[in-house]
């Protein structure tokens, strides 16, 4: 059965059953719900439940697009791993309002089961909650169920969407998928391992559970059901794993071929299965509107994708792999959602983003994250500080969860406590900076003060001092070696707006005292003017002198006037739809931010844009600057910044095609900026792109650097420079054909010492072990060599105890069969490395450790042995 034939064939069985089909609902819940995405089919239903809305009709059918990432619905753990969880997935709804109640709900659920899906009667279990005496009787009673395959269950069978909201008891079917997937001797029923897989759970909609925990009748009982559309799907193919469908199968097939990975064959499905999870998931979230960011929804978009890439490169994809995969999800998930199909460019647009972004820090991130596990193995504390975590999510973008997942994959875990207090004083940081930056503009203590500007007639005034601060306290004089801030009432320094950073220059009184200008920011109407004095003293009412430093202004003019250039070349090049978001002009650089819904741009539109900027150089257009009524300078076109607000008298500046209103400081010629550059362009957020760039002295010194660095590496490689790319290209095809034959060398020098150490293998029941003391092996080696014993001994523990210059690295591996019955080879690095005077530990599957006596490493592994055949 494919997966369109099992949508469509539960629409039908319950339309035909008086059901009225509803759409599905976003993945973004209504504002009033308790959880970040939608989790379940009923959550659209939960005002009605509640009584506060009336019901869409008396009863109702849906399949539901859901996101379980966080709290306590999170199956993140398991994705990928199990053949039963993942992040997004469709639920099969059918409800009653008030309707049909217990026995309508059992009986159809075993009819679809039985007669649809045609699983197997026999194979069937059910559970029940520990006071449901009446849905245990329709069980045995009128379907005909032994009560043998009945269980009943406290929390287990009392469903819960949060911490609050409509609950009730439910009854649970499950599915036995035979011995073979038994996690255990003990797996003999449903809930006890992974053998018996829960795929239907009707909730008997009963009570309202209130934010102190009380429970309270719901107006009306009702039925919510639940079924796990994937997991049906896998059960109808007789498959025990949902990734066999083709709702996953498919999108593994349109992966990447495996490329350079030291990551075993069972390994590498695994990581293929949670990029196909994670594809879905984040298709499906940019469609409904999620976009990546660092808060709330885009915060766990932003996980995913980034979590989907760093898989993808340890299987050896090529950068920009989710993008393309967007196209088969869509086509997977289409025929029942159409609307995808009309998002495709959108997704593929927001998601190229994120992974551009994402990829430009991602060495370097990996590089710190690496140097931080590595350090942690070597000085045996296994512990990432939450200092260092916190510089990977400020700095290089790494949500903590995927540094903790990271981590644990090298057997370190990270200061989480640490981590969020760093968290916090950034927090209190921002507010106080907030704060601080609100107490500067304010000038309370101070008559009302306003500042005159006549900079744009030129670069020196005279003026009079009408204030002077020190300390944020207002003083009547300021001696050498003081730092403060003077107001004037008539200066020449621009104060910082507009993006537009601050003058620097010169205050100097009668006597010939001179004040350094640092920066120039408004205060209200007025302009303060912050420095030092170099010699002499300022009095209040002092007359002063003021003077721009010459070069300051001109290349600031200059970057000023490029970013209106820039504008109007994007949106003559990619269209009126791009609009300034914000802007940043200083002296060796002008930053313009614009928003873009098309992601970023193609090298064709970067150089486009560029030229068209150099094109409105070479014309060497005069400016014109106007100070005209708001309505009038409307009607001239120009273009304004979006919830800009602007007095009744406006300046519009022309720098040939174009025009803007603007405050702002500007050459006196678009030929003034000699030459403009592109140095970067990327997303800053939903839908904002940001272009860095530069014009005039700072242009020219970047060529200059640029013709440097192209002539030392042509002489470095031999070449000329316009042979660099091409022995560059061959180069990289040299390094690859060389690290591919290590990877294969310490391939087969694994695999023939792999068969030497099998020959040891130890058994005691169904549980086999192999230890060995590896001389002269560090981590690398020893991962090598596990991945080598895996591949042949698929169940069983590997121990091994590498001895390199004195140290002692220790790593254990426990098969998932084993896992599933209780070894944890965490638990069991714990136990050994005391022995070799360390410490270690890990996740159940996998764990390190290490120490500096290297004479205790038989007893380490013998402890292991001892624990893993007891």
């Amino acid at each position: 059965m494919k997966s369109q034939e099992l949508r469509q064939a539960w629409i039908d069985f319950f339309v035909a059953k008086q059901h009225k089909l509803l759409p599905s609902a976003s993945l973004i819940p209504d504002e009033m719900s308790t959880t970040l995405f939608t989790i379940a089919g009923m959550e659209q239903f939960v005002p009605v439940f509640l009584g506060e809305q009336p019901p869409p009709a008396p009863r109702a059918v849906t399949v539901q697009r859901c996101l379980r990432v966080a709290g306590a619905k999170s199956d993140i753990e398991n994705v990928g791993r199990t053949g039963r969880h993942g992040t997004f997935l469709e639920m099969l709804g059918n409800f009653s309002f008030g309707d049909y109640y217990k026995r309508e709900a059992i009986a159809w659920a075993w009819e679809f089961s039985t007669q649809v899906l045609k699983l197997d009667p026999k194979r069937i279990y059910v559970t029940v909650h520990t006071s449901d005496d009446e849905a245990e009787r329709i069980w045995i009673d009128e379907i005909g169920l032994p009560k043998e395959r009945i269980s009943r269950w406290d929390e287990d069978n009392f469903w819960t969407m949060g911490p609050t909201g409509p609950c009730g008891p439910c009854t649970e079917l499950f599915y036995d998928t035979g011995e073979q997937y038994a996690s255990g001797p003990d797996d003999t029923g449903p809930n006890l391992g992974n053998r018996f897989v829960e795929f239907w759970n009707v909730v008997f909609q009963q009570y309202n559970r209130s934010s102190d925990h009380k429970l309270t009748e719901l107006p009306k009982k009702s039925i919510d059901t639940g079924a796990g559309f994937e997991r049906c799907l896998a059960l109808a193919n007789k498959q025990a794993s949902m990734y066999e469908t083709d709702l996953f199968t498919d999108l593994i097939e349109a992966q990447p071929p495996v490329g350079q990975t030291s990551l075993a064959p069972a390994e590498q499905r695994i990581r293929q299965n949670i990029i196909a999870d994670h594809a879905r998931a984040v298709t499906f979230m940019i469609n409904d509107g999620i976009f990546p960011s660092n808060t709330d929804r885009g915060y766990v978009l932003r996980f995913l994708i980034r979590r989907a890439i760093r898989n993808g490169r340890l299987l050896g994809y090529a950068d920009g792999f989710l993008t393309e995969l967007v196209p088969a999800v869509v086509k997977s998930l289409s025929p029942g959602y159409s609307e995808l199909r009309q998002n495709v460019g959108r997704i593929q647009q927001t998601l190229r983003a994120e992974e551009q972004t994402f990829d430009r820090t991602l060495a370097r991130g990996m590089a710190m994250l690496d140097r931080l596990i590595q350090d942690a193995n070597d000085n045996c504390t296994r512990l990432i500080s939450g200092e260092d975590a916190f510089i990977l999510h400020d700095t290089y973008g790494f949500p903590v969860e995927l540094t903790r997942e990271i981590a644990g994959d090298g057997g370190v875990a990270i200061d989480t406590v640490e981590f969020e207090q760093k968290m916090n004083e950034q927090r209190e940081r921002a507010r106080r900076d907030a704060a601080s930056k609100r107490a500067v503009v304010t000038l309370a203590e101070l008559p009302a003060v306003k500042s005159e500007f006549t900079g744009y007639e030129g670069l020196e005034a005279d003026g009079e001092i009408v204030a002077i601060l020190k300390d944020e306290k207002s003083v009547d004089t300021l001696s050498a070696g003081e730092r403060g801030v003077i107001v004037l009432d008539r200066t020449s320094f621009y104060a910082e707006r507009g993006g537009q950073i601050g003058d620097r220059g010169r205050l100097t009184n009668a006597d010939g005292s001179v004040f350094e200008v640092e920066d120039t920011q408004p205060m209200g109407d007025a302009v303060a003017h912050h420095g030092i004095v170099r010699g002499g003293e300022f009095r209040a009412s002092n007359r002063v002198h003021t003077a721009v430093y010459d070069w300051w202004r001109r290349e600031i003019r200059r970057h000023h006037t490029s970013a209106h250039l820039l504008q109007r070349a994007l949106k003559d090049v990619l269209g009126d739809d791009v609009a300034q978001a914000g802007s940043w002009v200083g002296i060796d650089r002008m930053r313009f931010d614009f928003r873009w819904p098309a992601g970023s741009l193609s090298p064709e539109q970067k150089r486009a844009v560029s030229g068209r900027v150099n094109e409105m150089i070479r014309d060497d257009s005069h400016l014109v600057t106007r100070e005209l009524p708001i309505e009038q300078a409307r009607e001239t076109g120009a273009i304004t910044m979006a919830g800009e607000k602007y007095g009744e008298v406006v300046r519009v500046v022309q720098a040939g095609p174009s025009v803007e209103f603007c405050g702002g400081t500007h050459s006196h010629t678009t030929g003034e900026l000699g030459m403009f550059l592109i140095l970067s362009e990327s997303s800053i957020g939903s839908g904002i792109r940001r272009i860095e760039s530069c014009v005039s002295q700072a242009a020219e010194d970047f060529v200059g650097r640029q013709q440097t660095l192209v002539g030392d590496l042509a002489t470095s490689l031999a070449t000329t420079p316009d042979e660099i790319s091409e022995r560059v290209s061959r180069m990289q095809r040299d390094i690859k054909d060389l690290q591919t034959a290590v990877g294969q060398l310490k391939a087969r020098l694994a695999s023939a010492d792999a068969q030497a150490y099998l020959e040891r293998v130890e058994r005691k029941g169904d549980r086999a072990f192999v230890g060995a003391v590896v001389h002269e092996g560090n981590a690398e080696a020893l991962r090598h060599l596990t991945s080598a014993l895996r591949s042949r001994l698929p169940s069983g523990v590997i121990a091994l105890a590498g001895v390199d210059n004195g140290s002692v690295n220790l790593l254990v591996s426990a098969s998932d069969d084993l896992v599933k019955a209780g070894v944890h080879a965490g638990n069991l690095v714990k136990l050994a490395a005391p022995l070799v005077d360390g410490k270690g530990g890990g996740a159940p599957a996998q764990a390190q450790g290490g120490g500096k006596n290297a004479s205790g490493a038989p007893a380490a592994l013998q402890a292991i042995r001892d624990a893993v055949l007891a």
